[in-house]
């Protein structure tokens, strides 16, 4: 453990360890050893009756705030992983503020002058010097460029990349020491969680990226009248400067006092449509769209602000994620599940019929709902909590996903009582169904799929011959499971029935080009074209070809 390997560091630790004990932490430090390692005096243990009227989640808000900003921003991140913490402390650290004092304007200026290597006065002809927001990472100032433009100009912290890279470690070696030490730990996967936070806040402090965020949601937006994004100064930003355009606009809060006459009903329209589309047609979203990173402007338009954090999905995640809607809008629980196992990582020993059953009875309560009214958000995070409780770790585009679908759902429903979000997603579905019978698009996932099973199949001997050890050794009273059999079987399935449906579609493609080819420019007195068993052959052909089709659809495996 690289505790002492700097001063700098021991006493960061030293700072931790005394405000943890502090608000009644001070046993777990115990537990792992920090305080014989930090050599902390017993009198920085607080009195149980200082502290024992406050619930966990309080303390851990106490704490968080007095510890600074990457604290900060492990707090907000763990208070949107719904599917893994309790609501008690979900819920507390929902209220944590990432608001702090701002640093001089001197700062500020000497910051954007030593990066954009021009004095302030040559970038911008006007530049306020008090900032219109402070937070841990940096703050925004508004500004005008010399031929006119409103921007907002946003400055990283003095050294707060140093600062944060410090906790990083410290908060890793936490992690992994709380894990190895207590089952809470592993079973909230402390590690995990600590490793996307560290993805998030690196791409926060690094507003290059955040440049770039914004100019690839610019382009995957384009067509959306109704939606804006900000242009981005790439001339005078920098990593730790980011100049963009200003929006004028009004936040959710602020619509009812609006000197302006908005169709509430179409702003939330528009937002859902342009987050489904972000999400089903791009693969990349605003991850974190709550009502701050959000403006309403005269029109109707919605603009998305702040692209710190963003989500990515593959084509194949965006397949497993309409796999796992499509199976919720059919109720079927078994292909639900086959859907989670898509989507995440799961225990060996997992037992899958218990896992379904549950599963089953929780979604037994969005069955008895006309899917319409189903809140989507929710029925997701419902489904990740009960898969956490299993052991199953959801990748983390997914959870990412299932936060925004949350927040956006609910600002809708606040712009909208009315809106249906499955109603908006309805023309994606079928966009998405109609790539996936595209023949090339098949056979390429067939063979996307079959190289990515290879590996089930080749842990099938290991497990086989796990089996028979058990049974060499008289252990024929042990309850054997492999649930990967199981998973692997129904994945097979689906390969094999999706390699059919794509050889017998190219094949009655061929069939189709060849006899239009043949009777377009060959004789129209060949044999070919008067005998009528190739008429009936086609229709017999074409009949088969749909009765395959419904066969395979109807299984579920597909």
């Amino acid at each position: 453990m690289a505790i002492t390997k700097s001063i700098r560091h021991a006493n960061r630790y030293r700072k931790i360890a005394t405000t943890l004990a502090k608000h009644g932490f001070g046993y777990i430090l115990q537990e792992v050893g920090l305080f014989h390692i930090l050599s902390l005096p017993k009198r920085i243990m607080s009195d149980p009756n200082d502290w024992n009227t406050q619930s966990i989640g309080v303390r851990l808000r106490l704490v968080v705030e007095e510890l600074g900003p990457a604290f900060i921003k492990l707090g907000q991140l763990v208070s949107t992983r719904r599917d893994i913490f309790p609501p008690s402390i979900v819920d507390e650290l929902a209220k944590l503020q990432d608001h702090v004092p701002p640093f001089p304007y001197e700062t500020a200026k000497s910051v954007i002058e030593h990066d954009l290597h021009e004095p302030l006065g040559n970038i911008y002809s006007y530049f306020d010097e008090i900032p219109i927001a402070a937070a841990s990472i940096g703050q925004v100032h508004k500004a005008v460029l010399h031929d006119g433009r409103d921007v907002v100009v946003k400055i990283s912290r003095p050294h707060i990349k140093e600062i944060i890279e410090q906790d990083i470690d410290i908060l890793r070696d936490l992690a992994r020491l709380l894990t190895q030490r207590f089952q809470w730990a592993q079973f909230y996967q402390l590690q995990d969680v600590v490793e996307e936070y560290v993805a998030a806040i690196r791409d926060e402090f690094d507003y290059f990226t955040e440049a770039r965020n914004v100019e690839k949601m610019a382009r995957a937006l384009q067509h959306f009248d109704s939606v804006q994004v900000p242009e981005v100064y790439e001339t005078w930003s920098s990593r730790r400067v980011l100049t963009i355009e200003y929006i004028e606009g009004y936040k959710l809060s602020e619509l009812r006092y609006a000197t302006v006459e908005f169709d509430k009903k179409k702003l939330a329209h528009h937002l859902v449509d342009s987050f489904l589309h972000q999400v089903l047609r791009t693969g990349f979203f605003h991850s974190d769209p709550h009502p701050g990173n959000l403006l309403f402007k005269k029109g109707n338009i919605v603009a998305y602000i702040d692209f710190g954090q963003v989500g990515r999905l593959s084509k194949s995640m965006r397949r497993q994620f309409i796999n796992y809607v499509i199976a919720m809008t059919r109720q079927n629980t078994r292909d639900v599940a086959a859907a989670i196992y898509e989507m995440a990582d799961f225990p060996e020993d997992m037992d899958t019929e218990i896992f379904e059953e549950d599963v089953e009875y929780l979604l037994s309560k969005y069955y008895e709902t006309p899917f319409k009214e189903i809140e989507i958000g929710a029925a997701i995070n419902d489904v990740f909590s009960t898969s956490h409780r299993y052991g199953i770790s959801i990748h983390k585009e997914f959870t990412m996903l299932a936060k925004a679908i949350i927040t956006i759902e609910s600002i809708a429903t606040e712009l909208d009582p009315d809106l249906s979000i499955v109603e908006i997603a309805e023309p994606y579905g079928r966009m998405l169904v109609k790539e996936r019978l595209n023949p090339q698009d098949r056979i390429e996932d067939v063979f996307r799929e079959g190289k990515a099973q290879f590996g089930y199949i080749r842990e099938l001997p290991k497990e086989i011959r796990s089996a028979l050890k058990k049974i060499n050794d008289d252990e024929l009273g042990v309850d054997v499971r492999m649930p990967r059999i199981n998973i692997l079987m129904n994945k097979l399935d689906r390969i094999g029935n999706r390699l059919s449906f794509s050889v017998i579609l190219l094949a009655f493609s061929i069939v189709m080009v060849g006899l239009i080819v043949g009777s377009t420019f060959g004789d129209n007195n060949s044999i070919l074209v008067q005998l009528p068993v190739i008429e009936i052959s086609f229709i017999v052909a074409f009949f088969l070809f749909v009765w395959l089709l419904y066969a395979i659809f109807r299984s579920g495996r597909f």
